[in-house]
């Protein structure tokens, strides 16, 4: 089988990496694409991959937007007219599903972010099959159009994905002169994603650093204003080029993040972690919150007298992780499990849906529909 996987952000080449090795090592032809945003060919050229490059993100205002992605979606509906594959996967692409659901390729996509709502809204309607982290309530992902009998919910979140295959690295710690858990890794605020409602001009990060000055804090910016506003401090470094991030957060002895990737990324590897976002918190970061793996603050006082006591606490914290993200469904799994289902019968199996109460009454189904969907 033929499978078009398109990659539109950084963290997304994690996301797909242990995927794309496992469906090529079944004996699939995996077509990838990719745009030019955050440095995500760097990452997918340092990862091995073999991708098209097609358009780029459109920055932060709603023209520029919207006229990069009508163009990425010409392009990518011309190659996809002639490469002709069997199922297209994805996450978080606002151009994939509708080229898909243009051609009638049945598709598989992954959200979590349910309050990026404009976003959903070009991305839901057109999937044939959601799969979702059960602590998002399915009913917001319904309110922005996706199909009640092509939704599966999984215990676990989506950066779990990431880890598939994992080997930690030391290089990156001789790279950048640091030592095993002897550094804070921190990640400045996604000012430029359509559901950011925060101050853009300021980072909360600003505030914390200097009640952590005796320790090295590796600070990945976004943008070149974000990477200026944090030149002056003597104990921030901010890495040139792309690294091993994730051998980083590894070794890391604690992350401090204003956005949500990166935090998820050094959850799943259990390390403990400070969430520092300001706007409207996910679902996801709500439940890691309320099962004890992650702590959220907005205060800076409060988050470093934590981050000392994660710091003091480290082992203990670090088995408590581990031991919670250990009983949780990979996405890489539950993916695999669906592609192979599909390409057995020419469907997907789907679950009826229990989130956040009876999702099938809530839509007025009187018997659930039918458990799968052909195309």
């Amino acid at each position: 089988m033929k499978i078009w996987i398109d990659i539109t952000n950084s963290p997304h080449a994690h996301f797909f990496k242990g995927l794309i090795r496992e469906l090529e090592k079944g004996g699939h032809e995996v077509l990838i694409t990719a745009r030019e945003f955050d440095g995500l060919t760097e990452i997918m050229d340092m990862l091995g991959m073999d991708y098209y490059t097609i358009g780029r993100h459109g920055g932060a205002t709603l023209e520029g937007k919207l006229l990069a992605s009508t163009e990425r979606q010409h392009k990518l509906a011309r190659l996809i007219i002639e490469e002709k594959p069997d199922l297209a996967v994805y996450k978080h692409s606002a151009e994939a599903p509708r080229v898909a659901f243009g051609l009638q390729i049945p598709s598989i996509g992954f959200v979590d972010n349910e309050t990026a709502t404009g976003q959903n809204k070009l991305i839901l309607p057109y999937t044939s099959l959601l799969i979702y982290p059960k602590a998002i309530d399915a009913y917001e992902l319904l309110r922005s159009g996706a199909d009640v009998n092509g939704m599966r919910p999984i215990n676990g979140f989506a950066e779990l994905a990431h880890l598939y295959g994992f080997i930690p690295d030391r290089r990156v710690l001789r790279e950048l002169g640091l030592k095993k858990h002897g550094y804070i890794v921190m990640r400045t605020e996604p000012i430029k994603a359509n559901y950011f409602n925060a101050d853009s001009e300021k980072s909360v990060l600003e505030d914390i650093i200097p009640l952590l000055p005796d320790i090295p804090i590796i600070l990945f910016p976004r943008t070149e204003g974000q990477r200026k506003r944090f030149e002056h401090f003597d104990n921030v470094i901010m890495p040139e080029h792309a690294v091993d991030s994730l051998s980083l957060l590894y070794y890391a002895k604690l992350m401090i993040g204003a956005g949500g990737t990166m935090n998820r990324e050094a959850i799943a590897l259990g390390t403990p972690t400070i969430s520092t976002y300001p706007g409207k918190l996910l679902a996801v970061t709500k439940w890691l919150v309320e099962i004890g793996v992650e702590f959220h603050s907005n205060d800076p006082r409060e988050v470093a007298e934590h981050a000392f006591e994660l710091m003091e606490r480290n082992g203990l914290y670090r088995n408590h992780i581990r031991t919670v993200i250990s009983g949780m469904e990979n996405p890489v799994d539950v993916m695999l499990k669906e592609i192979e289902t599909y390409d057995e019968i020419g469907a997907f199996e789907v679950e009826k849906s229990t989130n956040a109460g009876n999702l099938w009454s809530y839509v007025g189904l009187n018997d659930g529909g039918d458990k799968k969907k052909k195309h």
